[in-house]
């Protein structure tokens, strides 16, 4: 339920329809033929961020008025036979890609068609009309940009929160495997984990590039923008080396006496995590103590008593390295942070 009314009820939604309707009523006042079609420029010139719409506006003019030359130029010395509308359609399509400006064509159509449809036979008069429904189009969608500009920020703090959450969740998967080594799973389930996260924070990102695209307008929600892509780079950074972490776990078969170690050792990591992507003071002096431990643990080990062992032991010590190396990633997190 929530989802359908933020799919119908969402500001891109909304606004789009705003301008849709303001265009629609400024290019009735005119009373000029074929007015209608303001409402759909509107609706194409409507983007997710000031800077998009601004960006394209330049563009979507001169496509327009390519389209509307087109539309009439056809109209006047061909007529308005449907053959020709069809012609008209593949040399604006043409002279776009030609031009690079994908972004624009269905707006050079949109008008060229339009203008060729509703030629009344003076040429200079119907263009600048043409033009004028055109550009009100355009302006009530950035006026309603202005107006309404978005705010991407809550949603971008909650999908950081949540990938970050996800993150712990999936060393606390390995945890747990450490105490059921024959209930963990495949290299590729956990795969498909790290696939969801990655999701989430893709997500996330795309919401932070479309608030530092608007840094000009706001310029301290630009600097928090450019904040959180270096987040997301740096769980990204995580995300990669957990995997490399699941998969010298995966060689573990057999019980082994180092392992309730490194499952507390794996307890102040998820702890640690959390503090430095939340801003709080980090005490890794209870890692680095946790390390020295482990380390000596590791040395004082008996010598296997079969080859099972012997892989266990050595895929576990990997295992253990590799945990080390994450600690040093969030310690250079932290001190990227200040």
């Amino acid at each position: 339920m929530t989802h359908l009314m933020k799919l119908f009820l969402g500001a891109r939604v909304a606004k789009t329809s705003i301008a849709a309707g303001l265009a629609l009523y400024f290019a009735s006042l005119l009373d000029f033929t074929g007015y209608t079609y303001a409402a759909l420029v509107a609706v194409l010139a409507t983007q997710k961020s000031m800077a998009r719409s601004f960006g394209l506006a330049k563009y979507q003019v001169v496509s327009a008025l390519i389209g509307t030359l087109g539309g009439n130029l056809v109209a006047l010395q061909f007529g308005t036979h449907p053959l020709f509308g069809a012609l008209l359609v593949y040399a604006l399509f043409a002279v776009h890609l030609k031009l690079g400006w994908r972004n624009t064509i269905l707006l050079s159509l949109v008008t060229g068609i339009n203008s060729f449809s509703t030629f009344q036979g003076e040429l200079f008069v119907h263009a600048l009309k043409q033009v004028s429904i055109v550009l009100i189009g355009i302006g009530c969608s950035i006026v309603v940009n202005l107006v309404a500009v978005p705010r991407y920020e809550q949603k971008l703090e909650e999908l950081i929160e949540r990938s970050e959450g996800m993150l712990r969740g999936l060393i606390y998967l390995m945890y747990n495997n450490l105490t059921h080594l024959e209930q963990g799973l495949s290299e590729e389930e956990y795969g498909k984990q790290v696939q969801d996260v990655r999701k989430y924070m893709q997500e996330a990102r795309h919401y932070a590039e479309l608030i530092f695209e608007d840094q000009w307008i706001y310029n301290r929600k630009g600097i928090e923008a450019k904040q959180a892509i270096q987040t997301l780079q740096q769980m990204e950074l995580l995300a990669s080396h957990i995997l490399i972490l699941n998969k010298a776990l995966d060689k573990v078969g057999v019980w082994v006496e180092a392992i309730p170690h490194i499952q507390r050792f794996m307890d102040v990591l998820m702890r640690i995590q959390l503090r430095v992507f939340r801003g709080k003071t980090v005490h890794f002096q209870l890692a680095d103590q946790a390390i020295q431990f482990l380390d000596q643990v590791f040395r004082e080990m008996e010598l296997p008593k079969n080859r099972l062992e012997f892989v266990s032991r050595a895929a576990l010590y990997h295992f253990y390295e590799e945990l080390k190396e994450y600690y040093e990633d969030l310690k250079r997190i932290r001190s990227e942070r200040r």
